[in-house]
């Protein structure tokens, strides 16, 4: 048996051995880092959209629970700014029965713009509310 060949031959092997299950490691990581990112940026999309609508609206025109879900759903995937502020909304509707949604809208945004490398926006939000005027008379 040629040693002086085999040597080198089990370096190179060992070597190859532990690059691939170097790569596999750093991979899995990754994929398992981009579908949490994913999984989270998907959850607070759809609160953002859940507490838009249902911001600025008249009192009682509006359904509560998809409040309840968001507000929920922001403490468990939110940023610690993100869920102070629910916090803080739900202290205050709980106590006043109505609170502003803005402050906790704009971190959102501010958040999951610069999580989908989108540009900044101003602080500002405008809401386009549409109400049906009801017929007099009949």
């Amino acid at each position: 048996m040629n040693w002086q060949l085999l040597g080198p031959l089990l370096v190179t092997t060992g070597v190859a051995i532990i690059g691939w299950f170097a790569a596999h490691r750093l991979a899995a990581a990754r994929d398992r880092a981009n579908k949490r990112r994913d999984l989270i940026v998907k959850y607070l999309v759809e609160a953002y959209r859940r507490l838009e609508s249902c911001s600025n609206r008249e009192s009682g025109d509006y359904n509560l629970t998809p409040l309840e879900s968001t507000i929920a759903d922001i403490q468990l995937f939110g940023s610690s700014k993100q869920c102070r502020l629910a916090q803080e909304f739900a202290s205050t509707f709980t106590a006043e029965g109505c609170a502003s949604l803005d402050d906790l809208l704009a971190a959102l945004r501010q958040d999951l713009r610069a999580e989908l490398s989108l540009d900044p926006t101003p602080d500002d939000l405008k809401y386009l509310r549409i109400v049906k005027e009801h017929k007099r008379g009949a």
